[in-house]
């Protein structure tokens, strides 16, 4: 993780109402600050209701914003004359449902269909399509021409992915990835993820309500509650408010939840355990066995 140099993103006191105006109005974000640096992992993390949605949304100005409150690269995404298409093709989001992001019934077609669209050459998208395909675990020669309808949740899901991946945008957004997946999909998509994020530099955002699979693949947790900043930190700084973490009704990560049971036993346990191998390194210290 990188801590120096501007920000990539950024937002300002950002707030948003839907429907504002209206007798519907809904306040969704009441007043957000925060940075993310290029090549960050950051999870957005928080409960239903919370504004998660909402920020990740409005990465990529697909929101009505205002000026002044959302910035990439140091730019004004709000302002005018601001090239929100440009934006679009260096901020990638893949959504929670990948079928709604799935625009072509053939695999190969639809992971095209972004460098087509931005006017790349033939050749150059078929290399991209290949590229995108292999790093996802989907290779091309067996995929390329399979029906999208036919794949399984989590197939589909990396090929959303990899229609991304093929825009070489720096900056990708994933609204929660391990939703529907099985153990072993997780487990597989997880380690694809953290591997794609070292091997291209990625900034990574993860939005999640659970800490689950976001504590391993991200290095800072924003966490959001009713539409405002309650925690901003480092993974393991975060975790040690683990019980204040469960009172927003957000979900612990399993060594983290068998931490808090064995704090009756040992009170002096450490909080802030990631995985099942530092949990059992714990408890067997305090038995001096270690």
């Amino acid at each position: 993780m990188r801590s120096e140099g501007p920000p990539i993103l950024e937002l300002r006191n950002f707030r948003y109402t839907y429907l504002e105006g209206t007798p519907r109005a809904s306040e969704a974000i009441r007043d957000v600050s925060f940075r993310i640096r290029r090549g960050e992992r950051v999870g957005i993390v928080g409960p239903t209701q919370s504004g998660k949605s909402t920020v990740v949304d409005s990465f990529a100005h697909l929101l009505r914003l205002k000026p002044g409150q959302v910035f990439y690269d140091g730019e004004d995404v709000a302002a005018p004359g601001y090239d929100r298409r440009k934006l679009r093709r260096e901020v990638g989001i893949v959504f929670q449902q990948p079928d709604s992001q799935i625009i072509e019934d053939v695999v190969g077609a639809d992971v095209a269909f972004g460098p087509t669209a931005a006017g790349l050459p033939a050749e150059e998208t078929r290399r991209r399509v290949e590229e995108s395909l292999n790093a996802l675990g989907l290779p091309y020669p067996e995929y390329r021409l399979r029906y999208v309808h036919a794949l399984s949740g989590g197939q589909r899901r990396r090929v959303a992915i990899a229609g991304v991946l093929a825009m070489h945008t720096p900056v990708l957004v994933l609204d929660e990835p391990m939703a529907g997946l099985d153990p072993r999909g997780r487990r597989e998509l997880l380690e694809l993820l953290i591997r794609l994020q070292k091997d291209r530099d990625l900034t990574l955002i993860v939005c999640s309500a659970s800490l689950s699979d976001a504590s391993l693949l991200c290095d800072r947790f924003v966490v959001l509650d009713e539409g405002r900043v309650v925690m901003d930190g480092p993974v393991r700084e975060v975790l040690r408010e683990a019980d204040r973490l469960a009172q927003l009704d957000i979900t612990l990560p399993e060594p983290v939840i068998g931490a808090r049971e064995f704090k009756k036993l040992f009170p002096d346990l450490p909080a802030e355990i990631l995985t099942e191998d530092e949990l059992e390194a714990e408890l067997l210290k305090k038995l001096g066995v270690a």
